[in-house]
This record gives C-alpha cells, structure tokens and sequence, in this order.
C-alpha cells in the first residue's frame, strides 16, 4: 500500500496506532493467566484458607456472634457487599450492618462453599463458588439453595482481608434466599 493511499484513510491510521499501543498492555495480560490447575501456589492457598475463615466468619453470624467476621474483613471504607438479600453496601459500617441484618433475619442458618476456584496476585485475590445451605426466616419454612458466589481478598498488614463479597441468587434456576 503507498502512503499516498493510507493518507487518504485517517481513521485507519489512527485505528492502527490505538491498536499498536494495546499490544505492551496486551502483552502484560496475557502472561499474568493463572497457573494451571495443580500448580497450586502459597498465595493461592492462603486465599482458599481466607475463603474457608469467611464462611465459618458467616455462620458464626448466623448464630448471633460477628466477632469473627470483623476479624475477616478489612474495616477500609472501600469495602462493599452484594449480598442475596438485595442491596448494596459500602464502607465497612455498612458491611457490618448489612451482616448484622442478614443474621436477624435468618438465625441459625449454614451456608457453606462449593466447588471453590481460586486466583490469587501479589496483594489481591478472589475466589468464586457455589454457596450451599439452609435458611429460615423468623416465620417461614426452612429453604434449601444454591447460589454463585465471589470473594475478593486483599493482603493488609501481612493477612488476607476481605474486600467484597458478591452473590448471585439466581444461578441455575434455584433462588436464594428473599428478604
């Protein structure tokens, strides 16, 4: 192609540099994948231990004792949850309110993780699951569900903290639980 033809096509020249200053960006991505299955790594444990403390952090509230769950969390105000119930929270006052109600509003339940998948970088990290248990409202039935599940995690002071919590209701065609 002559140049005199490419100046005729402005966009196409500016298409080809966007494109070529992705490439370094790119590049950077593609070998920041995770390892392969069963080339597990410290970090990746340590966010799968972290992961195990949130659901034991979560049951315990359930059974009226947050202690542990503040232990879990990082307390910094860009914390946020998504939980099943609805709702948004952000900041860890909103948080913890937002655990407090959930355990209000089913007392005695258990969620427990399934099927964990990890990921884990130098200082942040997340697993997704499938969360399994049992809730009952105050004046309702007790109710079986499954529902998806992502953790996110960040290294503070040495501890993985959590940073988010997200959860998805409506996977697979079961419901999770409805305030």
């Amino acid at each position: 192609m002559q140049l005199s033809t490419l100046c005729r096509y402005p966009s196409l020249i500016a298409a080809v540099i966007a494109l070529l200053s992705f490439a370094q960006p790119l590049v950077k991505t593609a070998c920041a994948q995770p390892e392969p299955r069963g080339s597990q790594t410290a970090a990746e444990d340590e966010i799968r231990n972290a992961t195990m403390r949130f659901y034991v952090a979560l049951n315990s509230a359930l059974h009226s004792d947050l202690n542990p769950m503040s232990a879990i969390w990082s307390h910094r105000g860009d914390v946020s949850n998504l939980s099943a119930v609805g709702g948004r929270s952000v900041g860890w006052n909103e948080v913890h309110a937002d655990f407090l109600n959930i355990a209000r509003l089913y007392p005695n339940g258990t969620i427990a993780p399934r099927d964990i998948h990890v990921v884990a970088g130098k200082d942040i990290g997340y697993s997704v699951c499938t969360e399994t248990g049992q809730l009952r409202s105050s004046d309702g039935p007790m109710v079986s569900f499954n529902q998806r599940a992502t953790n996110v995690f960040r290294l503070e002071d040495g501890k993985w903290k959590m940073v988010h919590h997200h959860v998805d209701p409506n996977s697979g065609g079961s419901q999770g639980p409805a305030r």
